[in-house]
């Protein structure tokens, strides 16, 4: 297990997905320990696109506009994702492919580089 001793700095990202009504609800957030601050992100899903992976990229492009630096996400698919940023082609027709448009635009205009961190669930950080 790695252990940071700068973690308060950085952002947790997380998405949910939950059926309400009969009817899937997405939401998202992100939280600084450092700052106590926590930013409620709606990633705007509708249809196939309302999905818990929409909601953790939406997450993860938020703490990007917020300026974080330290980005962790608790699912490793979104990082894969961002991951295959660098190769366009591989996300042109993906689901999600307007939220990782985004995110690549944001990754690629954001000085200095941001790092990503993948993190264990559900561990009792905020």
């Amino acid at each position: 297990m790695l252990k940071v001793s700068d973690w308060k700095i950085w952002a947790y990202t997380d998405g949910s997905c939950q059926f309400q009504n009969g009817k899937q609800e997405i939401g998202a957030g992100v939280y600084c320990p450092l700052t106590d601050s926590t930013k409620f992100v709606e990633p705007n899903g509708a249809g196939i696109t309302n999905t818990i992976c929409r909601a953790e990229l939406a997450a993860i492009a938020a703490a990007i506009t917020h300026s974080y630096l330290h980005i962790a996400s608790d699912i490793l698919t979104s990082l894969y994702k961002i991951r295959e940023l660098i190769y366009p082609e591989k996300h042109r027709q993906h689901i999600q492919g307007d939220v990782l448009k985004t995110v690549s635009t944001l990754i690629s205009n954001s000085r200095p580089n941001i790092c990503f961190y993948k993190v264990k669930p559900h561990a009792g950080i905020a």
